[in-house]
């Protein structure tokens, strides 16, 4: 009987560390889900402005901004790119932020999350 509890452990020493790193890396997964959802919503919070007839590329690029810190994110890891176009014509924005894994299992460093978005100006 203790022979059987002792296999057990190191049933459990073995398999306990691949559980860990699978809920690991799928949690991080999740984490970058949510912050390309961010990035795709503050592209478009910066085509919206853009689009308004008193839309400017800087007032974009703080709502572009704005919505990027109202998600948790840390505005400065963005970068915004606008174009604004005149009335009846599309306008761009384009949002790219630099994602850092929480816990860099693997060897990939930063990623960039990119998202473009278009409107036309009215």
């Amino acid at each position: 009987m203790g022979q059987e509890r002792g296999q057990s452990l190191v049933e459990i020493a073995l398999i306990l560390p691949i559980i860990l790193l699978m809920l690991a890396i799928t949690f991080d997964i999740g984490r970058e889900m949510t912050v390309d959802m961010d990035v795709v919503h503050a592209a478009r919070e910066a085509s919206w402005v853009a689009s308004q007839p008193y839309g400017t590329v800087g007032a974009a690029q703080n709502a572009a901004r704005a919505a990027l810190a109202d998600a948790g994110l840390d505005p400065a890891r963005a970068t915004v790119t606008v174009v604004v176009r005149p009335i009846g014509q599309p306008v761009e924005a384009t949002v790219s932020y630099v994602y850092d894994p929480l816990m860099p299992i693997l060897p990939v460093g930063p990623i960039t999350i990119q998202a473009r978005n278009t409107a036309v100006r009215w």
